[in-house]
């Protein structure tokens, strides 16, 4: 028997479960299929794609998170002002200030940093430019793993609620 079970679909994963615990000469086969099209997972898939690998401890995404921090819409003929403040304030873990910088306009180029939080509790920060054209990929221009303290001070400051899996959870298979 072959199965497609979104990575999201937990009912179907709990039916294909007990399926197999029901039947236990049968073989099932099949992928996981990515399902990962709401908003966050979007953007949880391009910083996967980004890190290529978790720069903390070197595994998978598996009990990692992500938050938004800030962003700052790129116009074109811009003063480099706005860019120099947002890097600035980024180099010096000034995490409230930084936190205001949230612009955004789709029609324009974006910075956005977001923090990942590793499994081992560490946290780091990536930049990103995100283009307005959709056909061109987010471009990292830069990532930094924090000290541990200046990670606790901006844990500090973000809602829990802004955290968002780095990887979904899939269920187990007994």
């Amino acid at each position: 028997m072959k199965v497609l079970i979104p990575d999201d679909n937990r009912p179907r994963w709990d039916s294909v479960r007990q399926f197999l615990q029901q039947e236990s000469e049968i073989r099932v086969s099949g992928i996981a299929a990515d399902a990962e099209t709401a908003f966050h997972s979007v953007i949880a898939r391009e910083l996967r794609r980004i890190l290529d690998g978790c720069p903390i401890c070197d595994g998978g995404y598996r009990e990692h998170d992500y938050a938004l921090l800030a962003t700052l819409v790129i116009q074109k003929g811009q003063s480099p002002a706005p860019l120099k403040q947002f890097y600035d304030l980024f180099r010096q873990y000034r995490w409230r200030e930084l936190l205001c910088f949230q612009d955004w306009s789709p029609c324009e180029d974006i910075v956005a940093d977001f923090a990942f939080r590793c499994a081992t509790g560490r946290m780091g920060i990536v930049t990103v430019l995100s283009s307005a054209d959709p056909d061109v990929p987010d471009n990292p221009l830069h990532y930094m793993i924090l000290p541990v303290e200046e990670g606790k001070n901006l844990l500090t400051l973000l809602n829990p609620q802004r955290w968002l899996p780095l990887r979904p959870v899939y269920p187990q298979v007994a």
